[in-house]
C-alpha cells in the first residue's frame, strides 16, 4: 500500500507538470527548496527593501498552524531584520502574500482548489503531507501568491518550516545557537514543492536519564528556574525542534528527579499547540509514570496478581484525562524503575499477567475513549524481559504495533518474522543515541555514527518497521547532528542509505558552517566515529589496548583536537558558539578523557617495569583531568553566555575520581621487587573438574563453596625474591558479589572482588583484571595453587607483577575493505559501507536475503583477503561489528576457508547481557580466531563467506 500511495502521488505531481494547472506557468515539481540569488521574473519575493510579504491564515486552522507561522515570521525577522505581518482576516493587504493553511481548514485555500487554481490531489489525504506552490491571480486585489497548503496539521507546519529552513534557518537554531546568514532581501524559486508522506508514520525522541547531565539540572537552574523541573517552557522548545525535524512523538522525561509530565496541566495543552504525540517509555504503562505517581503506601504494592482492581483504576484515571489529546498508549506490565515485573515466579506466569494486562488496559481505553480498541494507537515495547516474554508466547493483539528495541548499544535485537510483517498493527523500533544501561553507560557524548543508524535502522524498515521509530537521546544535547540524521532518514527512507551515509555529515557542515570549512568539519567527525567505534569515550578506562594501540590513540586524539583548532580559527565570530557545542567541545571532551585515562594506564605500566618516564604520563594524565573540567565549565558558564549553564557533565553518572596513576614509590618498588610473570594457563595442572575452555579455567560443576576438588597448581622460578601483587583476569557472577582467594607457597590470600561497571539483567559480568592482594616471591621454586568457587566465575589470565599485562602487538592490521577479490551470492551482494566500524564495512545487501547452511557456502557472497604470513604459528583474528541476529531462526553465521581448504563455520552471536555480549559491545566487535603454521614465508587467500544478512566485516587483525 506505501508503494502503491507514493506512485499515485507522483502520478498526480507529473499531471500538475503537464498540465500547468493554475499554478504559476513556470512551475516544477520538486521537494528541494533553495532561495534563489537574484529577483527574476520565475521568482516569489518573501523580503524586499525592509518589507516582508504578509501571510494569511484562518483562524479556524489547529493551533499548531498559528504557531509555525508566528515562528516563520520570527525567523524571517532574525534573517532579515523584517517581521512579516501575520493576518487573520479574509482582506487584501499589498499586491502579493504567502497564504498558509490545511486542507478543509482554510476558506481561501478551499477556495482555491474549487476554482482549480490548486491542485492539491498530491497530497489530499495523506499523512502529513504539503505542497508548496506560486499561483498568479489567486483572489481580487491579490497578483500573486506563495500558498503552503498542509493535508493535516502537521503537514501544513512542516511546510511552513521547510520554508524556514530553506530561508537558512536551522532547526537547531536556538537549542545550538545556530546564527543564520543575514540576508537583505529573500526570493523563493516559483515551483510546486511537494513533501510527504514520511516513510515513518511516528519519528519521536525519548527524553531519559535527565538528573545525570542533565537536561532537569539546566532547566531547574537556568532555563524554567521559576518553577524549578521541566515544565511548559521547556517542553515548548522541545516541542518546536521536533516540529522543525520532521518528528511528531515524544516520551517525556520521567525520572524521579523531574515530576511526571500530567503534574503540570499546562504540558498536554503545549503538546497539543505543536501537535506533538505523546506517549511513553517501556516502563510508563498507560501514560502512568509508576516512578513518581505510585504510593504504596496509599495504593498498594505495584502487583498485577494482588493488586489489579487498584491499578486498573489508576490507568483509567490517566486514560479519562489524555483522551482529547493525540496519543500513542502502552501496553504491557513492567516493574517501577524499569525493572521486571513485581508478583511472577516464572517465565509463563510473567506471560499470563501481561496477557491479562494488556486485554484490561484496551477495554479501559475503549470505556474511556469510546472507540474500538483498533482504532487508539498502541504499542508493546519489547524493551528487556519484555522481549522474553514475547518470545516465550505473549499473543498480542494484531493491531497493537511491536515496538523492537535494539539491545542499549545501536544494534537491533530482534526483527518481524514474514508472519509478523502482516500485522495490521507494524512494528517500530525504539534506538539509543544515549544509555544509562549495562554494561556500561554513555550518557555524556554521541558516538553513535550515521552510518551505524543507517545501517540498522534501513534493514529494520526492510523488516517491515515503519510504524514507530523512537530514539533516546538523553537530555537531548549533545545529539544535535545524529537525531537531525535519524529523523532526516525517518522522513524519507531514501534520502540516507547504508552507501551514502558518510555524505550526511558534509551536507550538514555546509548548511550550518558554510562551505569553507565543510570538508574540514566532515573528515574531523568521520575519524570522531572511527576512534570511538574502537572505545566510547565514558569506556575507555576498562578497555585492553596493545601498547602500539595505546599509542596511536593518544596520538590520533591529539591531532584530532589541533584539526579542529584550525576549523574554529577560520570561523567567523557568530558561529564559533555553535562550533564549540556541536564539534569542539565533542572532540576534546573524547580526547582529553581518553588521554586521561590512557595515560594514567601507561604510566603504571611503564612503573611495573621501572621506567621513571612513568612520572611524565602521571603528570599529563592529572592535567587531562583538568582539562575536562575547563572544557565542560566552558561549555556551561562561558560559550553562548552560559546560557547551558548546568546542562553538560563529562561524569553524569560515573565518578569525577583521577584515576590512579604512577608514583616515584611505585616506580622505587618495582625496581627492588622480582621479575613480574604471567602464567600460562594451559601449564596450570588441574583437578579433573577443572578445566580450560576456549582460553578460560573453569568449574566442570557449580559449586558455591570452596573444595579441594576443585585446584589447579602451577610453578616457576624466581631469581629474585620479594613482594608483587597478583592478579586474575575474571569472569566473576554478579547476584553476589564473590570471594576469591588463592594460594602463593603455601600463603592464601583472599579478596571480595567488586563488580566494575553496570550488571543489571546480568547472571556475570565480562572479564577483566581484578588485583588481589600481595604475595612474597621466594628465589627459586614458586608454587601458586587455585580454586573456582562458582561455575560463573571463569579465569582467562593469571599475572604477578605491579601491573597486568596488555594486549600484545599485532603483526598486521587489515581493514574490512581491503579484499583483493568478491563475489556476489545467489541472492545476495558485496555491500561496503563507509563511515562503518573502522572506516568502513563490508556486509551483504538485501538485508531480506535467504541465510544459508553450512553447506550451501557455495552460494554465499564472499570477499577474499591476500594476507602475507611469516614462517611459524600465526593466530587470525577475525572481527566483525557485534550486531544481532535479524530474528529468531536466523543466524548471524559466516564461512572461512584459507587457500581453498577446508571450510570452518561461525556464528557470532551472542544474546544480550552474556559476558560475551558485554565484551563485544564495549569493545566494538565480535572475535572468532583461526590458526595457520606456514613452513616459510608466505601469502595466504583468506575468504569469507556471508551466510547470514546482518552480518558486518570490521577488520582482520594477524598475531
Amino acid at each position: 500500500m506505501d508503494v502503491y500511495n507514493h506512485i499515485c502521488r507522483w502520478l498526480c505531481l507529473l499531471i500538475i507538470t503537464l498540465m500547468g494547472c493554475s499554478h504559476s506557468a513556470t512551475s516544477r515539481v520538486t521537494t528541494d527548496i533553495r532561495l534563489a540569488d537574484k529577483k527574476g521574473a520565475n521568482t516569489f519575493t518573501l523580503v524586499e527593501k525592509s518589507e516582508a510579504c504578509p501571510i494569511y491564515i484562518d483562524t479556524q486552522d489547529a493551533t499548531v498552524v498559528l504557531t509555525a507561522v508566528n515562528h516563520f515570521a520570527d525567523d524571517v525577522k532574525l534573517v532579515s531584520g523584517v517581521k512579516p505581518v501575520v493576518y487573520e482576516d479574509d482582506e487584501v493587504h499589498g499586491h502579493q502574500a504567502v497564504i498558509v493553511g490545511t486542507i478543509g481548514s482554510n476558506k481561501i485555500i478551499d477556495q482555491l482548489i474549487a476554482q482549480n487554481k490548486l491542485d492539491v490531489n498530491a497530497i489530499k489525504g495523506q499523512w502529513e503531507s504539503s505542497i508548496i506552490a506560486t499561483i498568479d491571480n489567486p483572489m481580487p486585489g491579490l497578483d500573486k501568491a506563495l500558498v503552503i497548503a498542509g493535508s493535516d496539521r502537521r503537514g501544513t507546519a512542516y511546510g511552513v518550516f521547510t520554508l524556514s529552513e530553506s530561508i537558512g534557518v536551522s532547526p537547531w537554531y536556538w537549542w545550538a545557537d545556530i546564527i543564520p546568514q543575514k540576508k537583505k532581501a529573500l526570493y523563493i524559486p516559483q515551483g510546486v514543492y511537494v513533501q510527504g508522506p514520511p516513510s515513518v508514520k511516528y519519528r519521536g525522541i525519548f527524553i531519559n536519564d535527565e538528573g545525570f547531565g542533565g537536561l532537569n539540572v539546566w532547566a531547574r537552574k537556568t532555563y524554567e528556574a521559576e518553577i524549578g523541573d521541566i515544565g511548559p517552557k521547556t517542553y515548548a522548545r522541545v516541542f518546536e525542534l521536533l516540529l522543525r525535524l520532521k518528528a511528531n512523538y515524544c516520551w517525556p522525561a520521567m525520572h524521579a528527579c523531574t515530576k511526571p509530565f500530567y503534574y503540570y496541566e499546562e504540558n498536554p495543552v503545549v503538546a497539543d499547540n505543536y501537535a506533538i504525540v505523546i506517549g511513553t517509555s517501556h516502563c510508563e504503562q498507560m501514560h502512568c509514570n509508576t516512578m513518581t505517581e505510585w504510593d504504596e503506601k496509599e495504593h498498594g504494592p505495584w502487583n498485577y496478581k494482588v493488586n489489579p482492581n487498584r491499578i486498573k483504576s489508576f490507568w483509567y484515571d490517566r486514560v479519562e484525562r489524555t483522551r482529547n489529546y493525540e496519543n500513542i498508549y502502552t501496553l504491557g506490565m513492567r516493574g517501577t524503575e524499569d525493572i521486571e515485573m513485581q508478583g511472577a515466579e516464572s517465565i509463563d506466569e510473567m506471560v499470563d499477567i501481561t496477557r491479562q494486562t494488556i486485554s484490561d488496559q484496551r477495554q479501559i481505553l475503549e470505556k474511556s475513549i469510546g472507540k474500538k480498541a483498533k482504532d487508539i494507537p498502541q504499542v508493546l515495547c519489547t524493551y528487556k524481559e519484555v522481549l522474553v516474554t514475547y518470545q516465550n508466547g505473549l499473543e498480542v493483539p494484531d493491531d497493537v504495533t511491536l515496538l523492537w528495541a535494539d539491545d542499549n548499544h545501536g544494534y537491533t535485537r530482534q526483527l518481524c518474522t514474514p508472519e509478523e510483517q502482516q500485522r495490521s498493527g507494524g512494528s517500530g523500533v525504539y534506538y539509543h543515541l544515549s544509555l544509562l544501561g549495562t554494561p556500561e553507560g554513555y550518557l555524556w557524548l554521541n558516538t553513535i555514527s550515521p552510518s551505524l543508524v543507517a545501517y540498522e535502522m534501513t534493514k529494520a524498515y526492510q523488516y517491515g518497521a515503519d510504524r514507530i521509530w523512537m530514539f533516546n537521546v538523553g537530555d537531548i544535547k549533545p545529539h544535535e547532528k545524529e537525531l537531525t540524521f535519524a529523523m532526516q532518514m525517518a522522513w524519507d527512507i531514501n534520502r540516507w542509505t547504508p552507501n551514502n551515509a558518510h555524505l550526511f555529515m558534509e551536507e550538514w557542515a555546509e548548511n550550518t558552517f558554510g562551505n569553507m570549512v565543510a570538508k574540514d568539519i566532515t573528515s574531523v567527525m568521520a575519524d570522531y566515529y572511527r576512534l570511538a567505534e574502537a572505545g566510547k569515550p565514558e569506556h575507555c578506562y576498562r578497555l585492553d589496548y596493545s601498547p602500539k594501540e595505546l599509542d596511536q590513540r593518544i596520538e590520533a586524539y591529539r591531532n584530532l583536537s589541533e584539526r579542529v583548532g584550525t576549523i574554529r580559527d577560520k570561523l567567523p565570530e557568530d558561529l564559533k558558539a555553535a562550533f564549540y557545542q556541536l564539534v569542539e567541545y565533542p572532540v576534546l571532551g573524547c580526547r582529553w578523557m581518553n588521554e586521561r585515562n590512557l595515560l594514567a594506564r601507561r604510566s603504571l605500566q611503564k612503573a611495573a617495569i621501572g621506567d621513571l618516564s612513568a612520572l611524565d604520563d602521571a603528570r599529563q594524565a592529572k592535567h587531562c583531568h583538568a582539562q575536562l573540567d575547563s572544557i565542560t565549565h566552558h561549555y556551561n558558564e562561558v560559550n553562548a553566555g552560559g546560557k547551558w549553564n548546568h546542562i553538560m557533565s563529562w561524569h553524569p553518572w560515573m565518578s569525577d575520581k583521577m584515576p590512579e596513576v604512577a608514583t616515584d614509590e611505585l616506580v622505587q618498588k618495582a625496581l627492588a621487587s622480582p621479575m613480574a610473570h604471567t602464567i600460562e594457563l594451559s601449564n596450570v595442572k588441574c583437578h579433573e573438574t577443572l578445566i580450560l575452555n576456549d582460553g578460560m579455567l573453569q568449574a566442570a560443576m557449580d559449586r558455591k563453596e570452596h573444595t579441594d576438588s576443585l585446584v589447579g597448581h602451577y610453578t616457576w622460578d624466581s631469581e629474585r625474591a620479594g613482594q608483587l601483587p597478583v592478579w586474575i583476569f575474571a569472569t566473576i557472577p554478579t547476584s553476589y558479589m564473590p570471594s576469591y582467594s588463592l594460594a602463593v607457597n603455601g600463603k592464601e590470600i583472599e579478596r571480595t572482588l567488586k563488580h566494575i561497571g553496570n550488571i543489571w539483567h546480568t547472571q556475570a559480568a565480562a572479564p577483566v583484571w581484578y588485583k588481589i592482594g600481595h604475595v612474597n616471591i621466594m628465589k627459586g621454586v614458586n608454587d601458586l595453587a587455585l580454586s573456582l568457587p562458582d561455575s560463573l566465575l571463569t579465569i582467562g589470565g593469571i599475572h604477578l607483577g605491579w601491573y597486568p599485562p596488555s594486549r600484545p602487538d599485532y603483526k598486521q592490521h587489515i581493514m574490512s575493505i581491503d579484499y583483493v577479490a568478491s563475489h556476489n551470492g545467489r541472492e545476495s551482494s558485496v555491500m561496503e559501507t563507509i563511515g562503518l566500524g573502522m572506516g568502513s564495512g563490508v556486509s551483504i545487501t538485501p538485508f531480506t536475503s535467504p541465510s544459508l547452511k553450512a553447506h550451501q557456502y557455495g552460494e554465499a557472497a564472499w570477499i577474499e583477503y591476500e594476507i602475507a604470513i611469516s614462517k611459524g604459528q600465526s593466530e587470525i583474528e577475525i572481527r566483525t561489528l557485534p550486531t544481532q541476529r535479524i530474528h529468531d531462526g536466523r543466524g548471524l553465521c559466516y564461512a572461512v576457508s584459507i587457500n581453498g581448504g577446508e571450510v570452518q563455520v561461525f556464528d557470532v552471536q551472542a544474546d544480550e547481557f552474556t559476558p560475551e555480549w558485554q565484551d563485544n559491545v564495549i569493545r566494538g566487535f565480535t572475535s572468532r580466531k583461526v590458526n595457520y603454521r606456514a613452513d616459510k614465508d608466505e601469502s595466504i587467500r583468506l575468504r569469507i563467506y556471508f551466510l547470514d544478512p546482518g552480518l558486518v566485516m570490521r577488520d582482520i587483525v594477524i598475531y
